[in-house]
């Protein structure tokens, strides 16, 4: 079984310029989930697809494969990760000659991202049967809704909130593909598995709160080192 790594990350960033390769705890971003990647037992090469030289230059420095740059039409801010996968994917293929089982999407904005965590999607993925695998984090909250201009809520009463049915959002940190449902459009598939991950996994740096939050975890344990 041959298994990608792909790290999307390109060089434009609304919120913090040129944040993937932003210093945290001593690294640049993108380096921790290259790390994670490199340390997974399942992952036979770790990629980035990436428009930037600095990224390119930081990525490769911390042990990923930058064998490509990623076309300026799948760089713009409207462009989903589907076709980046997609991609990539076909690169990786046409150049090494090398078929791909599974394709990881690894966002770099993940830092705290345990090499565990993606071994487990991998695992789980094959021994499902699934067309890929997503990681989702538990939340157990009174939710409300807007409906015609006023909020509505989505519980059916007011509880503790142990009581409550938990509801799953996705993480963005790792998704598990198989290569033959990876598309232009689509990299999920009609039968997908989940994994549920930790609440300092699920951190996605998106602010500079976000950034210096997954700082202070990495640097007093709470994270991996």
């Amino acid at each position: 079984m041959h298994v990608v790594a792909i790290i999307p990350a390109r060089g434009g960033s609304k919120g913090i310029p040129l944040k993937n390769i932003q210093p945290v705890a001593g690294k640049p971003l993108i380096a921790w989930v290259i790390e994670a990647c490199l340390k997974a037992r399942h992952v036979d090469r770790t990629v980035v697809s990436t428009d930037h030289a600095g990224i390119v230059e930081a990525a490769r420095e911390h042990g990923a494969e930058v064998p490509f740059m990623r076309p300026d039409e799948l760089a713009g801010d409207s462009v989903t990760l589907d076709p980046v996968i997609h991609h990539a994917v076909n690169r990786l293929e046409a150049d090494a000659g090398t078929a791909i089982d599974v394709a990881l999407t690894v966002q770099p904005t993940c830092p705290l991202l345990k090499p565990e965590t993606i071994d487990r999607s991998v695992d789980i993925l094959i021994e499902g049967g699934y067309d890929s695998v997503m990681l989702v984090r538990e939340e157990r909250h009174l939710y409300w809704r807007r409906v015609n201009g006023r909020f509505e809520p989505i519980f059916e009463r007011r509880v503790n909130r142990q009581e409550l049915e938990p509801l799953y959002p996705e993480v963005g940190a790792v998704f598990a593909s198989r290569r033959s449902v990876i598309t232009p459009e689509d990299r999920l598939g009609s039968n997908i598995g989940h994994v549920i991950c930790s609440e300092e996994e699920a951190i996605d740096i998106d602010s500079a709160i976000d950034l210096r939050l997954a700082e202070l975890l990495l640097q007093n344990g709470g994270g991996r080192r």
